[in-house]
């Protein structure tokens, strides 16, 4: 594609959106991504922008506006058109998209276990702890630079890998508000 036509074919998927908008009777400008989340983090399909209906969205910005009564989930681009700063939402993705290959990497690693039974893994010069809890059977919490943590996601670990990913997200914390 030429230039003047991938520009033609962005301003008209730009008129779309707008178009869009305005059938919500939602504000054309200075809307805020809230924060963003990967679905693939879940294991939830590819989700399907509420703006353009594109059906294949992995990180999803959640966009915000004051005089708005709801969140818009939408993708890269329309979080662009909507905030009105492409490359700033490019930015976002990309950011997330770094770090969801970091997590894949991590994923990978070998916990070693030591004979207190806890299990140690060194990530990023840190030394991460995952040891089960004193009080209750079958749950874990984790240790990195004397914090500690019991919960993830609001909810108590009681299996290893929940301890595993909640340690990620210690030394490797969520981008840009990004929904844990």
């Amino acid at each position: 594609m030429g230039g003047l036509e991938v520009e033609l074919y962005s301003e008209n998927y730009k008129k779309r959106c707008i178009k869009r908008l305005k059938e919500w009777n939602a504000p054309l400008a200075d809307w805020k991504c809230a924060y963003m989340y990967d679905v693939a983090e879940n294991g939830d399909a590819l989700f399907v922008c509420e703006l353009c209906d594109c059906p294949g969205v992995r990180f999803v910005h959640v966009m915000r506006h004051e005089n708005y009564f709801e969140d818009v989930h939408v993708g890269c681009v329309c979080a662009g058109i909507m905030d009105g700063d492409i490359l700033t939402a490019k930015e976002r993705e990309r950011d997330m998209k770094n770090r969801a290959k970091r997590k894949q990497n991590y994923l990978q690693r070998y916990w070693q276990r030591r004979e207190n039974g806890n299990r140690v893994l060194r990530y990023k010069n840190r030394w991460l702890t995952i040891m089960a809890s004193q009080y209750e059977t079958g749950g874990f919490g984790v240790l990195c630079d004397g914090q500690s943590v019991w919960r993830h996601k609001g909810r108590k670990m009681n299996h290893f890998l929940t301890a595993v990913h909640a340690a990620f997200d210690l030394v490797d914390p969520p981008i840009g508000g990004q929904k844990l």
